[in-house]
């Protein structure tokens, strides 16, 4: 249990290097969430004290495609046949495990990837000196994947020794990796115009490729390298930054398009919550909760297909497989489609079991109804938690789980009125 309980205050006061060995010492579990003056957001999640990720939300936050490329560990062809199978089965396999299973990676080499991309989006973070923090305890990480765990220790040695460098290229790179570059209109007046082969390479990424962080993952380096070789050539006249590309508040685009961001879960909660009430009965509540499932599962559908995805349709049956779940008692569901099909023959069944008739055996039908109620509401939970897991922002993901959590005490006879019905 985390010792660290609600904090907040300004990042003037309190530099993130700081409140990292707090949460250190603490054992914290939870979320640390940041907010810098420009509307740049970060979001750290700790587990008994160490890092298991980092996250800014910014359009030009550094992914793991780009660690990966920045690395020379996979290259961009490789990465997008991976997203282009991703849109295809967007609540199936994390995209670290599909380049697994593509054989793009070994499992090692995700797990450094993963480490290196918290690392260094921590150190970003760290050099944020306005704005404010607020660490919500036990807000876990909304991903089914594991994650590794980093030493906050090293962290703040990784963020000290990020900022030490830093101060040689804040003049020149005002916006760090995110600096938009372009050459120069005119020729410098006294540069005697002789370069070596790595500074061509460099700028002849720079009309395409823009900020430090996009040329750094086409030519395949590591960002702050490429940042120091860059510097000589802002100094020299033949660069000049020209600004920062960013949509504070946003995620990266090929994250953005994954996530849910047109899934209208409260419209759906109404729905079930007003379709609950009227359910007079045990088996016509058994029947509801399978219902509710079907309705999420197509509305997720409409979603995916307003960001140009498309479901797989064994989406659902890997969902449950993943849970353990096959059926209620005796029953076992038939899963097509992303439906529960049956459903009229599910109702049958059920009564008869309620009603002690199955088999002409006299069943204990409060357990039935108790044990079968439970696994389908872990099923329907399941299929909620992968979808809110996508969804980009934090904060709605918070609200999306308070209004689920209401509905789930409408379905246990309290009713709250909080949906808005």
């Amino acid at each position: 249990m985390s010792s660290v309980g609600v904090l907040s205050g300004r990042l003037e006061e309190f530099r993130l290097v700081e409140l990292l060995q707090v949460m250190g010492l603490g054992g914290a579990t939870g979320a640390l969430h940041l907010h810098e003056m420009d509307g740049r957001a970060g979001l750290i999640y700790f587990e008994r004290g160490a890092l298991i990720s980092c996250i800014e939300l910014d359009t030009e936050a550094l992914t793991l495609g780009n660690v990966l490329q920045q690395l020379n560990i996979a290259n961009e062809r490789q990465l997008a046949h991976a997203y282009r199978l991703q849109t295809h089965d967007p609540l199936g396999k994390r995209i670290g495990e599909r380049l697994i299973d593509l054989k793009i990676l070994r499992p090692d080499q995700l797990e450094h990837a993963l480490r290196t991309q918290t690392l260094w989006t921590t150190r970003e973070l760290a050099l944020w000196q306005e704005g404010v923090y607020e660490f919500h305890p036990n807000e876990s990480l909304p991903t089914d994947g594991a994650s590794p765990r980093i030493d906050p220790t090293n962290a703040v040695m990784e963020a000290i020794r990020y900022e030490s460098e830093w101060e040689a290229l804040r003049s020149v790179l005002p916006q760090g990796m995110r600096t938009s570059l372009a050459m120069s209109y005119e020729p410098p007046f006294n540069h005697p115009f002789v370069f070596d082969a790595s500074d061509w390479r460099i700028l002849s990424k720079i009309n395409r490729h823009r900020t430090v962080r996009r040329v750094a993952t086409a030519l395949r380096m590591p960002e702050l390298d490429l940042a120091q070789m860059i510097a000589p050539l802002i100094e020299g006249g033949l660069l000049k930054p020209i600004g920062a590309s960013s949509s504070a508040g946003r995620r990266p685009q090929e994250a953005e398009r994954l996530s849910m961001e047109h899934f209208d879960l409260f419209t759906l909660l109404i729905s079930m919550e007003q379709d609950w009430i009227k359910r007079r009965n045990q088996a016509d509540q058994l029947v509801a909760l399978a219902t509710f499932i079907n309705q999420t599962m197509r509305m997720l559908e409409d979603a995916c297909k307003a960001n140009g995805l498309s479901l797989a349709p064994t989406t659902l049956q890997m969902l449950l497989q993943r849970e353990g779940i096959r059926g209620v008692d005796g029953y076992q569901f038939h899963v097509e489609q992303n439906r529960i099909q049956g459903l009229d023959e599910f109702a049958a069944y059920c009564r008869r079991a309620l009603d002690g008739r199955a088999n002409n055996v006299t069943k204990d039908t409060r357990s039935f109804y108790e044990q079968s109620r439970a696994t389908l509401e872990r099923a329907l939970a399941t299929a909620f938690q992968a979808i809110n897991a996508r969804i980009a922002s934090p904060l709605e993901r918070g609200q999306n789980q308070e209004a689920w959590e209401v509905l789930f005490l409408t379905f246990h006879g309290q009713p709250t009125g909080a949906l808005g019905v």
